[in-house]
């Protein structure tokens, strides 16, 4: 389980982060979906680092 987080994706996240920025291009309410997104760890994806292994 633990590579599995080191690895994954925050998919749950960035699904989130993408539908508030869809929500803030219509002029709707987006800042609840972008507090989930983060919260979801959505900008996780953003910082991503590949450990480069010998």
């Amino acid at each position: 389980m633990d590579l599995f987080q080191k690895n994954g994706f925050p998919l749950i996240g960035v699904i989130f982060l993408a539908f508030g920025a869809f929500k803030f291009l219509q002029g709707d309410d987006w800042v609840v979906w972008i507090i989930i997104g983060v919260l979801f760890g959505g900008l996780g994806a953003f910082s991503r680092r590949k450990d480069k292994q010998p």
